[in-house]
């Protein structure tokens, strides 16, 4: 078992979530676990229609008057994995590896974000030196994609003071308020569009190597996105060569940063060596551009079979429109130290049977940043004669400095840690937006241990802020009188 003796139990939980198939929208086996275990230790237990869960269990021993608290998270993970990996998220339990004082998977992601944080509430369940007022652990489906199980919150016997949710990524910084979302969706039929008779040369053309990662709380590092570069690239080419498109696939959720993506394009024969040139231009491009940040991305091209291909006109009109889709910080805050307004390209599929599908995602602070983006995509979509919808809007969670639950975290974390804790905003959706929406008296704030990486096959969670988390977590319930 990793870290200290403390945290036992914490790792013991977090090996059983990632020992059962957890993806966004397919949690039931995970979800009749939490039902197997309340039932097994004699806890209060409540599930709602869209597969939230609430188990209870009575304060400990001179806490009976104590404030009631609620620790929440959410029970899925988002699931991707390197191109080399043969894993499958529906069947396969997550490896866990330990690295250099870290615990990552085996070429997938995690499932740290948010397994350690609903882990440290089940330990807090059966750990006998734990001492708490009357508790509920609120484990949510669906955060991943797109909030469901916050949407359609109905659990009845939900009934605290405070709600301490473990969904944040930085130990020593505890989150009061957070960015607000939503999700940007484009489709076009481009069937008719397609022709047969073009004659040249095809070729894929991938751009991979790039680190991915956490479309809010890393939207700021400068990290590439796949869908934005290829569509640049292409879109280059095509303005000084004939060059007509066959499909473009990159990305897999709206709220990953896309480490890769792949088109199929045709060129005249007599455009060869130009385009070839270009690649290899653009492969030291690229590393210039991303030095220090996502030096491994790199841009491949090899021929393919003939197939149908848009024609010139909408091949430009696309190209054109997917160059020019938001991605990346769009407005810094003026008040706060973090991004206020971004938006992902997350998902482009192209092809002549499905048409066209993009989806953004965009965030922040504020409903007019929010709203300055969705006509910016407005407008796009009507030059390129796109569908556009908004769905799954959640509100931003904006910061109490005066709560109760904060004051005492602060003045826990000082005696425990001799050092101050620091206080933030975040740049990402959490379920305490829409969580406060509903039930406004609650009093919340998040923390939580160092996970890196979010989202990407490169996430990772460190053994000895683990540790350090539990004991904080322990400490605040026990101070919380």
């Amino acid at each position: 078992m990793f870290g200290q003796p403390a945290t036992h139990l914490l790792w013991h939980h977090f090996k059983k979530m990632n020992d059962i198939p957890r993806a966004s929208k397919k949690e039931a086996a995970i979800r009749a676990y939490y039902r197997e275990y309340a039932k097994t230790h004699g806890l209060g237990f409540e599930e709602d229609a869209i597969g939230n869960v609430l188990i209870t269990k009575p304060a400990t021993k001179g806490y009976e008057n104590a404030p009631k608290i609620v620790i929440q998270g959410h029970m899925d993970m988002v699931c991707q994995k390197r191109p080399t990996s043969a894993h499958n998220f529906d069947t396969d339990p997550i490896e866990l590896i330990e690295e250099d004082g870290w615990i990552r998977a085996n070429d997938t992601t995690l499932g740290a974000d948010n397994g350690i944080g609903v882990s440290a509430g089940m330990a807090i369940l059966e750990d006998e030196s734990a001492a708490h007022g009357p508790m509920q652990i609120l484990i949510t489906v669906d955060e991943e994609a797109g909030m469901g199980g916050v949407r359609n919150l109905e659990l009845k016997g939900l009934d605290a003071d405070y709600l301490l949710n473990l969904d944040s990524m930085k130990f020593g910084k505890c989150c009061v308020g957070c960015a607000g979302g939503v999700d940007i969706l484009m489709n076009r039929e481009l069937a008719d569009y397609y022709r047969s008779d073009v004659q040249g040369l095809f070729y894929e053309v991938t751009i991979s190597g790039l680190q991915g990662g956490h479309s809010g709380v890393e939207i700021h590092k400068g990290l590439g996105s796949a869908n934005q570069l290829l569509a640049e690239f292409l879109t280059e080419f095509s303005h000084e060569y004939a060059l007509r498109l066959v499909s473009f696939k990159g990305g897999e959720l709206r709220n990953a940063i896309t480490r890769d993506a792949t088109a199929v394009i045709a060129i005249t024969a007599n455009h060869k060596e130009a385009f070839l040139a270009a690649v290899e231009a653009w492969k030291v491009s690229l590393k210039e551009r991303f030095v220090k940040v996502d030096e491994g991305v790199t841009i491949e091209a090899s021929e393919t079979a003939m197939s149908d291909t848009l024609d010139t006109e909408m091949t430009m009109t696309l190209l054109d429109f997917l160059t020019l889709l938001p991605h990346g910080p769009i407005r810094q805050s003026a008040l706060l130290p973090v991004v206020e307004t971004s938006c992902n390209i997350g998902v482009i599929e192209l092809d002549k049977e499905n048409g066209l599908h993009v989806g953004l995602l965009a965030r922040s602070l504020n409903t007019n940043g929010l709203d300055v983006i969705k006509r910016r995509a407005k407008s796009l979509a009507y030059l390129a004669d796109v569908v556009i919808e908004f769905d799954g809007e959640y509100p931003a969670w904006e910061p109490n400095l005066d709560s109760k639950p904060l004051q005492v975290l602060q003045e826990t974390y000082r005696e425990n840690f001799n050092d101050e804790l620091q206080i933030q905003v975040i740049h990402a959706g959490l379920e305490t937006g829409l969580i406060g929406e509903q039930y406004p008296h609650l009093q919340m704030v998040s923390f939580g241990p160092d996970i890196v990486g979010a989202h990407s096959p490169d996430e990772k969670v460190n053994i000895e802020s683990v540790d350090k988390f539990y004991a904080l977590l322990k400490a605040l319930l026990a101070n919380l009188k």
